[in-house]
């Protein structure tokens, strides 16, 4: 298999993953902070994605602990999926 599908196939694995993450931690936020006049779920999501994204790609460049493969799968793919807001932020 080409490297660059390969790539691509772990990217959407993870964003695929991290789509649900997103649904069921927005979703819980809500129900449990039913307020209709702020997002306090958008902000949790986006909050916590970026919090992580720092997180993980601090510790992975400063010990270069991690491959192209889980880079590719939580930092681009499961995080970006998460919050589009972190891969900005990075």
């Amino acid at each position: 298999m080409p490297p660059i599908l390969l790539q691509a196939m772990w990217v959407g694995a993870g964003g695929f993953c991290g789509a649900v993450l997103r649904f069921t931690v927005g979703g819980l936020v809500h129900r449990a902070l039913p307020s209709g006049a702020f997002p306090y779920g958008t902000l949790a999501v986006n909050l916590l994605g970026c919090f992580a994204i720092g997180l993980l790609f601090g510790i992975g460049e400063a010990r270069q602990l991690f491959g192209p493969a889980f880079r590719s799968f939580v930092l681009i793919g499961l995080l970006g999926g998460f919050t589009t807001f972190s891969t900005f932020g990075y």
